[in-house]
């Protein structure tokens, strides 16, 4: 069986980024498919109640946010092939771009055109995870003409990026690559009109093709129960305390509260600190289906606070 455990949809736009940074990397991986929307009653008692997807599982280390995943993975041995020439640092900031501005865009572009023909609960717990409070389809039909004017805008300037340096940033696929090419695979598969804009681009699509000759290496299917098996029968084995450098009042073992930054509908995950440096948020969370978890956050764009 795999190391890397990883918890997701096929549709997920962001597990889809994950099992490209697989394919990249060459390992193989096992898939346990979750619900698209809540609830996740096999997801839960591993996450402390975080919901949002992809989450990887290695033994009963939770790592949740695929910017946390990837450089979990770059720890666990697969840094060279991620980041090659040593372009971990500028990878990661390119990727927050492309999730936070771009991937923002056509979120609301694929929603906005979807919400006649998507079920109806899809599009609410979307809508509430991403748009602003109190959203409505009257407000982004409205804006759409404008969504789209940015979004290629933002398209254009990474096919000038791709012009100038061939890929992102080397001569070889990195993951600000892979950062791309999930975009591009959201776009041209949930938006009719996706196709016609990729293709003003060259630079684009050249990137698209590279990426689409990737192997996303899957070693075999697992039953979710199995997962929750996996966790029970484990220890975590990240590391715990908290960094001396950090301006911090938060001490090991207390209880704190973490939550996606923004207005969401994300629930508040609450558990035991286990770990904090200036990246990283670990709580320990103990469940009757999963026994003792490391679940693991990133500190970027996340809210982190003591519970009262």
């Amino acid at each position: 069986m795999s190391e890397f455990i990883l918890h997701h949809y096929w549709p997920s736009p962001f597990a889809h980024k994950i099992r490209l940074a697989f394919g990249l990397a060459e390992v193989e991986w096992s898939s346990v498919e979750i619900p698209r929307i809540p609830p996740k009653p096999y997801l839960m008692p591993l996450t402390a109640g975080y919901r949002r997807t992809p989450i990887l599982q290695i033994g009963s280390d939770i790592y949740c946010d695929t910017q946390n995943i990837i450089r979990t993975l770059a720890e666990k041995g697969l840094a060279s092939a991620l980041f090659p020439n040593g372009c971990k640092s500028k990878a990661l900031v390119f990727s927050s771009w492309i999730d936070e501005t771009v991937f923002e865009l056509a979120a609301r572009i694929v929603i906005t055109k979807s919400i006649d023909s998507a079920p109806k609960e899809f599009i609410k717990d979307r809508g509430d995870l991403y748009f602003e409070k109190g959203w409505s389809q009257e407000s982004l039909l409205t804006k759409l003409p404008s969504v789209i004017l940015q979004l290629e805008s933002k398209l254009q300037i990474i096919d000038d990026i791709l012009a100038e340096e061939g890929n992102v940033f080397s001569n070889k696929l990195s993951y600000a690559d892979i950062s791309v090419g999930y975009l591009l695979w959201f776009l041209r598969g949930r938006w009719e009109d996706g196709p016609n804009i990729l293709n003003k681009y060259d630079n684009i699509l050249r990137l698209e093709n590279q990426i689409n000759q990737l192997n996303e290496k899957l070693s075999k299917n697992l039953r979710d129960i199995d997962a929750l098996k996996i966790a029970y029968q484990s220890s975590p084995e990240s590391p715990n305390g908290v960094h001396n450098n950090l301006v911090t009042q938060l001490k090991i073992g207390q209880n704190i509260c973490i939550k996606p930054k923004g207005d969401s509908s994300d629930p508040i995950v609450t558990g035991k600190l286990r770990f904090l440096d200036s990246l990283t948020v670990s709580i320990d969370y103990n469940s009757s289906e999963a026994g003792h978890t490391a679940v693991h956050f990133p500190i970027s764009g996340y809210e982190v606070l003591a519970k009262n």
